[in-house]
């Protein structure tokens, strides 16, 4: 396998790279990245391989719409090779001293899930382009479906917008379940798993408002902090029907003052 010093961290015209993140966007307007997707397919794959290596093989690949990548995106979803490992940093810039394309060295994202949603929902045009956006649409499925239990950072609400939002709603809702199931319980996952739970629904309003806002009601029945309550402000602001509006009232006479503005500026986005 091709050492990823070279697959990450040097452009297409051998020049190094601090991070992958440059090397990402060239790959949709150079069709040299091509040479690539066999080692980083490989790279994604190996267990063996630094987590910070793979995850950043499995981005560059799916931001090209590469079906290696999309599946690469499915066994992380079953399992993350990055459990247990120090998450906060995003590249070599935020790490001091850090040698040049180690990996090793380098923290994961904060939210590793939230960076792969958020890099499947934005290739869809490269999807469509490479005739694989049925395995973009399993990559999503796929982290839906564990979006109960894994911090996403706000990122898969907008990935699910892409889905398109009706291929996704029986994922959704489900998961949504299991997250009400783990809101029943102490105690919660150490992310905001309500607002998580609020953000995913947002994009199915258009699709089952009356499902949606029955389940955001559960939410709120286990959690009706103020940021919570600002997430469905966002959520109803767009709701069609007289429960959008009663649920409106009802996260104002709650909120107060503060969820009013909240809910007066959502509406006009």
């Amino acid at each position: 396998m091709a050492d990823p010093r070279h697959l990450l961290y040097t452009d297409f015209d051998g020049k190094p790279l601090a991070t992958p993140a440059p090397l990402l966007g060239r790959g949709l307007v150079d069709d040299r990245h091509l040479e690539r997707v066999p080692d980083l397919a490989a790279l994604a794959d190996d267990a063996t391989a630094h987590p910070h290596d793979r995850l950043y093989a499995c981005l560059a690949l799916t931001a090209w719409g590469e079906e290696r990548g999309y599946r690469a995106v499915v066994a992380a979803a079953a399992s993350p090779p990055w459990h247990g490992l120090p998450q906060g940093a995003a590249d070599a810039e935020s790490q001091p001293g850090a040698p040049f394309g180690s990996g090793v060295a380098l923290a994961l994202p904060r939210a590793p899930f939230g960076v792969l949603a958020a890099q499947v929902g934005i290739s869809d045009a490269s999807a469509a382009r490479k005739g694989t956006e049925a395995d973009r649409r399993a990559a999503l499925r796929a982290l839906v479906r564990v979006a109960d239990r894994e911090d996403f950072d706000d990122q898969l609400g907008a990935a699910i917008f892409t889905g398109p939002p009706h291929d996704l709603v029986h994922d959704v809702v489900a998961a949504v379940r299991r997250g009400l199931q783990r809101l029943d319980r102490r105690l919660w996952p150490p992310f905001d798993l309500p607002c998580q739970l609020v953000d995913i629904l947002e994009p199915l309003l258009e699709v089952d408002e009356p499902t949606v806002l029955a389940l955001v009601g559960e939410v709120l029945r286990r959690d009706h902090r103020t940021r919570t309550l600002g997430y469905v402000a966002f959520l109803v602001a767009t709701g069609t029907t007289p429960a959008a509006t009663a649920l409106a009232a009802h996260i104002v006479a709650v909120g107060g003052p503060a969820i009013a503005e909240r809910l007066a500026a959502a509406r006009l986005r």
